[in-house]
């Protein structure tokens, strides 16, 4: 049976691994491409993603008075939204 034995820490900076690499910044991540999905699932995130917003926005949200309108079209314009989201998802969509 063959078991693992790590190479010595000598050995470490002239091998090529993803191991001996420095990390990464915090303000950098991994770009991973994302899987073609359907038409009818980016709708419905996007649905879900709205309804979780229009509940964060009837919770409450405190602004300055001269945001208030800007808060109050963006709360309007949720709901629009996710009545046309849902009435695509009513839709047979390929």
């Amino acid at each position: 049976m063959n078991k693992f034995w790590p190479c010595p820490v000598e050995e470490m900076e002239d091998r090529g691994s993803f191991i001996s690499q420095p990390l990464l910044p915090d303000n950098v991540a991994m770009l991973v491409p994302s899987q073609q999905r359907s038409l009818y699932a980016v709708i419905a995130q996007n649905l879900k993603d709205v309804e979780a917003l229009i509940a964060q926005l009837d919770l409450g949200v405190g602004v300055a008075a001269s945001g208030r309108a800007l808060v109050r079209d963006l709360y309007v314009q949720c709901r629009k939204q996710r009545e046309i989201l849902e009435a695509a998802l009513r839709l047979k969509l390929e």
